[in-house]
């Protein structure tokens, strides 16, 4: 029988107990790392770490977390630090570090205990910094909090098909739909009357090149109905790709006051009146009485009565008229 191959037996020992090799291994590393006794010294730290922490290794070997950080942090790490040596499991954490400078980092921490050739205990610890992430997360929830609480309905939109990529709250409830219908939608779902593909591209032109571009159209709910909105349109440029940010401000109101100061505006100017029944002719030309008129043009509205002289001009030779005047002139 054909005896198999060999295997290779372990690397040899100076491969990985060199300790300028390990050393230079672990310098390579751009995360820091460290390593503590039971008593949370520090017996190694990589160039990442020193740099990190703004301090040289000669400083810090030897040292403790109290030596260097407030005392609320090292309280942390300290009691971290017994966790991970009473577990001896992976250990992973999200602290906060602060440098020599004074700055305050957040940090994840994901730590474990090892024993070294005498048989002791040695917590190896890697340290990554999630500052810049939290920070970015953070803007992120505070624009989104901006977002919701616009009063504006605001749609984040892809130039290249008009297909709905984002909507705030207020575009769901002026719109009557749910943020997951919306995002199956396009522009043209809800512009009444959609843009054809000549419009849409001019839009995408003059928002390009103006910057902002101010758009009055009508936007249609869920149930069918129509209203008139103004678009503030935007151009923006994220990764290199382009997206339509539309603020949309409801301008029903605004629209019903520009009717009432055209109606104003008629009543101030020349009024066709007949010389003789005094009916007012409109704007289509059909004759309508005064009260009509006006009824039509204003809020305003009538309640019919007589002044003396018309009232003279018709009951003036009735007995119970004349002998109500004679009490009047009496009293």
């Amino acid at each position: 029988m054909k005896k198999s191959a060999k295997l290779p037996g372990p690397a040899p020992a100076n491969l990985i107990t060199d300790p300028h090799l390990l050393a230079q291994m672990l310098d390579a590393i751009t995360a820091p790392v460290f390593a503590k006794d039971k008593q949370h010294r520090w017996t190694y730290l990589n160039k990442a770490l020193c740099d990190f922490m703004g301090h040289d290794m000669d400083e810090l070997i030897g040292k403790s977390d109290y030596d260097f950080f407030p005392k609320e942090q090292a309280d942390v790490f300290w009691k971290l630090d017994d966790q991970a040596f009473k577990t001896r499991g992976d250990n992973i954490n999200e602290e906060f570090f602060t440098d020599a400078s004074g700055v305050k980092h957040t940090i994840v921490t994901r730590k474990k205990v090892f024993k070294n050739a005498n048989g002791d205990d040695v917590l190896i610890g890697i340290i990554n910094d999630i500052t810049e992430i939290r920070k970015a997360n953070e803007g992120l929830l505070l624009f989104r909090t901006l977002l919701e609480r616009s009063s504006d309905a605001i749609f984040v939109v892809s130039p290249e098909d008009g297909s709905i990529l984002d909507v705030n709250e207020t575009a769901c409830r002026s719109l009557g739909y749910t943020r997951k219908t919306l995002l199956r939608m396009t522009a043209n779902d809800i512009i009444a009357p959609p843009l054809d593909p000549d419009e849409w591209r001019h839009l995408l032109k003059d928002a390009t090149n103006y910057g902002t571009l101010l758009v009055e159209r009508s936007h249609r709910r869920s149930d069918g109905t129509t209203f008139p909105v103004e678009s503030s349109v935007k151009s923006i440029d994220i990764d290199n790709k382009r997206y339509l940010l539309a603020n949309v401000r409801d301008i029903s109101e605004r629209k019903k006051m520009e009717e009432t100061v055209k109606e104003v505006k008629a009543l101030r100017g020349l009024i066709p009146i007949c010389a003789k029944c005094k009916k007012i002719r409109d704007d289509k030309g059909f004759w309508e009485k005064v009260e009509i008129y006006l009824e039509k043009h204003s809020d305003a509205r009538f309640t019919h009565g007589l002044c003396k002289d018309c009232m003279e001009e018709l009951y003036g030779k009735e007995t119970w008229f004349k002998e109500g005047k004679e009490k009047e002139g009496e009293e």
